[in-house]
């Protein structure tokens, strides 16, 4: 490894994020493993941890026994409590929040019903309002550094503003970006909802990381993300897999309509059935006519665009609504897919369930502090898919009834 040693701003920047990487990759690593991993000299080493120790960000735990010569060392860790991240999930029926130390270890989640009555300054205030609040009740006086928001609509690349916003309009422009950053006071990540759900299956489920995956996420709205080798993409006005959009085969109504909750429960109420919630048009399918296999069919449809456009291994479903949609159903897609395009895909359901958005908000949250602390963003991967057990711990965190805080799905 080429040392890089003290000289420019720069370069001790670099220096100082390679000891913090090294510190996030794993528990108990002392002084001479830290010039062994970063390749860095003993002495920058040794300035580095004590500026580090100073800051508040290492910590000396345990001493380490060697076999052989030589004094034993204090195992090094990066400081939980040096700061704490926000993720949050904004859904068009549901917010999820969790609130997480700095190695991600979550201390409080919660979920509301997303307040849909309200404006864009207003919602925006409500979330920041939320998240503050548990911060103070729970975060015992450690400070909030990075926030991400996963929001169901597009954003733009530049992601000051929402282009698109399907089942919560509101949002649309900048007002509700600008005054959720303002009152929440640190920085603040604004980002599509499926894209932060599949960093969360990235990051923390059972995805193959170098290769193209495909999330659908099939919900109260109809997204799609790609990553190619760990990296999400993202196109210039974030319209990038945005196939919601696309109107079906020689019809008016577009895939959103079959292919979500909110569609389709408006596409059936316009057809003149009378139903409170999507999923009875699949518990009482003689009822409507022919229509769950036009959903199939949809479903077909999506799938072979997907399977010509990435050229996926893997198309993981997540969201309620692609819960209508059986194993064997997924294995028929797959396999009419594979004979009309030519693409083979697994066609799975997603391990984290409803949690991927907010696994995947508190990760990019994560990523957010520690780029601000002088971590290189091409690290900054591996180590938020070193956290062990999230999901359990996530599942299992403290939640406090007397702050209507609820438990995820």
């Amino acid at each position: 490894m080429a040392k890089l040693e003290r000289g420019s701003v720069g370069t001790r920047t670099a220096n100082r994020g390679a000891v913090i990487a090294a510190l996030l990759s794993g528990a108990g690593i002392d002084r001479r493993q830290l010039v062994q991993q970063t390749g860095l000299s003993w002495a920058t080493v040794a300035r580095i941890v004590d500026d580090l120790l100073a800051d508040g960000l290492a910590l000396e735990q345990h001493k380490i026994v060697r076999d052989g010569p030589g004094r034993p060392g204090a195992a090094l860790g990066f400081n939980p409590q040096s700061g704490l991240v926000c993720g949050i999930d904004l859904g068009g029926t549901y917010c999820r929040m969790v609130i997480a130390d700095g190695i991600g270890t979550a201390i409080i989640r919660c979920r509301d019903e997303t307040p849909r009555d309200l404006g864009a300054a207003e919602l925006a205030s409500w979330i920041a309002t939320r998240v503050l609040g548990l911060v103070e009740r729970y975060g015992d006086g450690v400070p909030l550094t990075s926030v991400a928001i996963g929001l169901p609509g597009v954003v733009a690349s530049t992601k000051d503003r929402v282009v698109g916003a399907f089942n919560l309009p509101q949002i649309l422009g900048t007002t509700f970006v600008e005054t959720v950053a303002a009152e929440l006071g640190v920085p603040t990540i604004i980002d599509n909802d499926s894209n932060l759900a599949l960093l969360g299956e990235l990051h923390y489920g059972e995805l193959p990381r170098d290769e193209t995956v495909v999330l659908l996420s099939l919900g109260t709205g109809l997204g799609s993300a790609v990553a190619f080798n760990r990296q999400v993409l993202a196109g210039p006005e974030g319209l990038l897999g945005e196939f919601g959009r696309l109107r079906l085969p020689g019809r008016k109504e577009r895939l959103r309509d079959l292919l979500s909750g909110a569609g389709l429960l408006a596409l059936a109420q316009e057809a003149g059935h009378r139903l409170r919630k999507a999923d009875e048009v699949f518990a009482e399918a003689d009822r409507f006519g022919g229509l769950v296999d036009e959903i199939h069919e949809a479903l077909l449809h999506l799938v072979s665009i997907v399977a010509l456009a990435y050229e996926p291994s893997t198309v993981v479903f997540t969201g309620g609504f692609s819960g209508a949609f059986s194993d064997s159903v997924l294995e028929s897609v797959s396999a009419e897919t594979y004979e009309t395009v030519g693409v083979q895909s697994d066609l799975r359901r997603s391990v984290l369930g409803e949690s991927g958005g907010l696994l995947g908000a508190m990760a990019a949250a994560l990523s957010g502090y520690y780029t601000a602390i002088g971590v290189a963003r091409h690290q900054v991967a591996s180590i938020t898919t070193s956290a062990p057990g999230v999901v359990a711990q996530l599942d299992s965190c403290a939640v406090d009834p007397s702050q209507a805080v609820l438990p995820s799905d």
